[in-house]
């Protein structure tokens, strides 16, 4: 009678064995689920971060600047500055500045005159997203 009950509490301790091993591996996947999930919002709260950190960079450049329409019709973004000790309107690009970027719009030396207004005008390029304006 004696090696039966030992059967039966060898049989009990294997099953409880594989319960606890069964618990045991269900609890390291949750485990590296939660892991998971951690890191996916660390992830997030750095691409969070550096969003508002670009925010706050591009609203501290873009201070001042106003919406500006040119003699030609031509929309920009306008701000007087000093250069040089002289006071000068420094145009960003319409397309750039909505994508939050400022792109400065440079002169290429061109005059291009306009039919319709008869003005002459210089022609201006944005190195950011190559628009010509004038």
């Amino acid at each position: 009678m004696l090696a039966s009950n030992d059967a039966k509490t060898d049989a009990e301790v294997k099953a409880a064995t594989i319960e606890l091993q069964s618990k045991l591996i269900t609890l390291q996947t949750e485990s590296f689920t939660l892991g998971d999930v951690i890191r996916l919002r660390d992830e997030e709260a750095v691409h969070l971060k550096t969003t508002i950190a670009e925010f706050e960079n591009f609203k501290s450049e873009s201070e001042g600047y106003v919406l500006n329409q040119l003699d030609s019709g031509t929309f920009v973004y306008s701000k007087k500055q000093i250069v040089n000790e002289s006071e000068t309107t420094v145009h960003l690009c319409l397309r750039c500045f909505s994508k939050r970027e400022i792109s400065i719009l440079q002169p290429v030396g061109e005059v291009v005159y306009d039919l319709n207004l008869e003005m002459n005008f210089h022609k201006g390029i944005c190195h950011g997203c190559k628009a010509f304006f004038w």
